[in-house]
């Protein structure tokens, strides 16, 4: 379950933020418990794309933590691996690495609590749950929905 909300949450920031989603998978592999393959195109909302990406990255730890009550950090070992290579390319002090990475959390936190946000990460990890596996198109369905 946390495996769904945790990537579902990926999918649905991404969405909200104007990425295209190809696939999502809780199938585990080697490397991973479930996966997000994102498409290159862009479209509605337009924002500054590091801050896009971060959020992505970390929707999935503050999904999880939404239904789990706890921040899995060694779960999300990988996505802030990748947060704090992209921020240390941004700001050389370590506080204000610290302080960028905080506000980040916050802000995807903020979207993530929206009603309508939260209807579709709940969608899409209960159809992952069924599936396993579902496409972008069937993702950006229920995205959709849960935006009327």
């Amino acid at each position: 379950m946390a495996t769904a909300y945790h990537e579902a949450g990926h999918a649905v920031v991404a969405l909200a933020l104007g990425r295209a989603v190809e696939k999502l998978s809780i199938v585990r592999n080697s490397l991973r418990l479930g996966a997000v393959n994102f498409g290159n195109r862009r479209s509605g909302r337009r924002q500054d794309y590091f801050e896009t990406e971060a959020m992505i990255l970390l929707a999935g730890i503050v999904s999880e933590a939404k239904v789990t009550g706890k921040m899995n950090w060694e779960g999300a070992r990988q996505d802030l691996g990748q947060l704090e290579r992209m921020v240390s390319q941004r700001v050389e002090k370590e506080k204000a690495a610290e302080r960028m990475q905080r506000r980040l959390l916050d802000k995807t936190e903020h979207l993530l609590s929206q009603t309508e946000i939260w209807s579709a990460v709940e969608r899409i990890a209960h159809h992952l749950l069924e599936h396993r596996a579902i496409s972008g198109r069937a993702a950006r369905h229920l995205f959709d929905e849960a935006m009327k």
